[in-house]
């Protein structure tokens, strides 16, 4: 069945209003002395009102991933308006790509796509779904936590903070066997998903949080424990003289390839190897990366970098303190491939602590259409 792309559905719509605003128009301009409003008033309302060209379905009955998601993404475009959907679809370019997302508050950044406060209650139903179905169990805990966090922060400044100032993209069209990317990016928390006829990578994906514990009721909430916790067992295992080698000789008070910094790695891995470390050693290595890593559904990449052959060829390494825990701690993964890094910053809102992470992958970043 002939099946019109999307974007030249818009095309197509955004004419035919313009047609027949001009009709309606002349009509009452010419008919009626008491007609009021311009033809932008007109095409403004009809744009507005237009449907999406897209059609929701039942999406329960797909197994295999990429066609799962592709089902998603269309269901949560059928919920839009075809203004909307132009706001939401953004071509798979690398300047879309890297150049639209921040650690600032969504009011501070003009990030791709639609906040997820500002979607309709359909439309934020479709968007939620799609988006656990990108994570797994435990990426939707990290994601669902962290976005609690800015709630909470939102009972402190709620014109800043809050669970649902995230917004979520496309890079590309959702396709099951051409590359596109769903985005989601906002203040504490990114991630791009990206496919292409399967899940290719989660990276770069931001992970910060603040603060990194609070209590709700009876209900105490640590999101980044997780990774704090596996660093800290890391860097405890190791001696003085690997806690000699694995000592950075920088002070860092932020991670150095965090958004619009893409590529900026050091020129040679740093720290201690892991080839060098015992198995219990190394480990404790695989507990972080999976820390990281693990959040991905489907992509394979944390089976990739603890592989013999990836992990014997990475790098640990801290800067000023290996506690992990005081102001100035911080913290970093360096493979063939893999890329992690921590750190231990004070607070904005609280005078307590506050994370800053970054995992990125050196081949698959936004599904490695870019060569970044």
């Amino acid at each position: 069945m002939f099946k019109l792309n999307p974007l030249d559905v818009k095309r197509v719509v955004k004419t035919t209003v313009l047609i027949n605003a001009s009709l309606i128009f002349l009509m009452t301009s010419c008919g009626s002395s008491d007609s009021s409003g311009t033809i932008d008033d007109f095409v403004e309302t009809e744009i507005e009102d237009t449907e999406s060209a897209y059609t929701y379905a039942d999406c329960s009955a797909l197994t295999v991933q990429v066609e799962l998601m592709t089902c998603l993404a269309e269901n949560l475009l059928s919920t839009l308006s075809t203004t909307e959907v132009d706001t939401m679809l953004n071509d798979l370019t690398e300047t879309n790509a890297t150049e639209s997302w921040s650690n600032l508050p969504t009011g501070s950044f003009d990030y791709n796509g639609i906040l997820i406060d500002d979607l309709s209650d359909d439309a934020q139903e479709a968007a939620e779904a799609l988006l656990d179905e990108a994570l797994s169990d435990q990426g939707n805990q990290t994601m669902e936590q962290i976005r609690l966090a800015d709630e909470y922060l939102s009972t402190f400044d709620g014109n800043v903070y809050g669970e649902d100032n995230y917004a979520v993209a496309f890079l590309g069209e959702p396709s099951t066997n051409e590359p596109w990317i769903v985005e989601f990016a906002g203040h504490h928390y990114t991630f791009f998903a990206s496919y292409n006829a399967e899940p290719v990578s989660l990276t770069p994906n931001f992970v910060a949080v603040e603060p990194v514990t609070w209590s709700d009721g009876d209900t105490t909430y640590s999101p980044m424990a997780q990774h704090q916790e596996a660093l800290v067992a890391l860097f405890d295992s190791l001696d003085s003289g690997q806690l000699v080698t694995a000592l950075l000789p920088d002070v860092y008070d932020d991670v150095l390839v965090g958004p619009q910094d893409d590529g900026n790695y050091p020129d040679e891995q740093e720290g201690l190897i892991v080839a060098d470390l015992s198995d219990a050693q190394k480990a404790l290595v695989i507990a972080v990366i999976e820390a990281y890593a693990g959040d991905a559904n489907g992509t394979g990449q944390s089976a990739n970098y603890t592989s013999d052959e990836q992990l014997d060829l990475t790098y640990i390494a801290y800067g000023s303190y290996p506690d992990i825990t005081t102001q100035e701690s911080y913290a970093r993964i360096d493979g063939p491939n893999i890329w992690i890094e921590f750190t231990v910053q004070g607070g904005v809102v609280f005078s307590d602590n506050h994370y800053h992470s970054i995992w990125r992958d050196k081949e698959l970043d936004y599904g490695g259409n870019f060569g970044l």
